[in-house]
């Protein structure tokens, strides 16, 4: 009996990998709710001027998109949203090295309508397959 249920949980977990779109496993989920993580650590920060935990964790988020996992989908759409999202979290960076109060909520703003875009955009694309 328990070969059976060994056996039935490997099937299974087989079948959710294989069925994923584009390769999206376990590690794209998991450097995108490591994005998710740091990004509400963001709006914390930007809400309450705690420039330094803006920097670090802006700074978290250049560093995932620089993670292998990052990259793991093969799309053209994917890569073209990678690179807007990557431009929008080097400008946030930025804003929140300069302690640039008026910079610094609007890049937020960028990061997450690049988020959202992508997202979006990738859910339709998987629709149309």
């Amino acid at each position: 009996m328990t070969k059976r249920w060994f056996v039935l949980v490997l099937f299974s977990a087989v079948i959710s990998v294989a069925a994923r779109p584009d390769g999206q496993g376990p590690a794209l989920n998991n450097i995108m709710r490591e994005k998710l993580a740091h990004a509400q650590k963001i709006l914390e920060a930007v809400v309450t001027n705690d420039w330094s935990a803006l920097e670090t964790h802006s700074r978290e988020l250049e560093r995932l998109t620089r993670d292998p996992r990052w990259m793991v989908l093969k799309h053209p759409d994917y890569a073209r949203h990678s690179s807007a999202f990557v431009r929008a979290v080097e400008d946030l960076h930025l804003a929140a090295a300069q302690r640039d109060l008026e910079r610094a909520p609007k890049a937020y703003v960028a990061v997450t309508l690049q988020c959202v875009a992508c997202h979006r955009d990738l859910a339709r694309e998987r629709q149309a397959e």
